[in-house]
Formats: C-alpha cells, sequence, structure tokens
C-alpha cells in the first residue's frame, strides 16, 4: 500500500465503525418505537372501542327512560281528562 494512504486508514475505518454503530443503533431505536407506538395505537382502539360501547348503552338507557316517561305522562293526562267534570 502507498505510504501516504497508510496513515489515514486507521482513521477512516475507526470512523465508519462508529458510523456503523450510530446507523445499526437508530436503526432499532426506530423499530423499538415503532412497536410501541403500535401498541399504544392498540391501546387507543381498545379504549374507544370500549367507550363507544359505554355511549351506546347510556344512549339505550335514556331512550329507555324517555320512553317511559312518555307513557308516564300519557297515563297522567288519561286520568286528568277522566277526572274533569
Amino acid at each position: 500500500m502507498n505510504q501516504t494512504v497508510q496513515p489515514w486508514m486507521p482513521a477512516f475505518l475507526a470512523l465508519f465503525g462508529s458510523v456503523m454503530v450510530v446507523v445499526i443503533t437508530a436503526w432499532l431505536n426506530t423499530k423499538a418505537l415503532s412497536a410501541q407506538i403500535d401498541a399504544v395505537r392498540a391501546q387507543i382502539e381498545a379504549v374507544r372501542a370500549e367507550m363507544n360501547q359505554h355511549i351506546a348503552e347510556a344512549e339505550l338507557r335514556i331512550i329507555k327512560e324517555i320512553l317511559e316517561l312518555k307513557s308516564r305522562v300519557e297515563r297522567l293526562e288519561e286520568q286528568r281528562l277522566i277526572r274533569q267534570p
């Protein structure tokens, strides 16, 4: 090998090795972060589905209460008409 290139070779190889370590570490961190993001998305979807279920149940209870109140009002109106002379 040429004597002028030889002194630069260890520094170049060390720099190249460092860059490889940084790139591999960044890639692994990105994969780990992506997995965490996917897990959080799954949790959000589960909470959203649970929330939608609770909202649907609450709507059903409210509709049932409204219908019961409507029938009570109708019965009270009928009783009032019957009692009037």
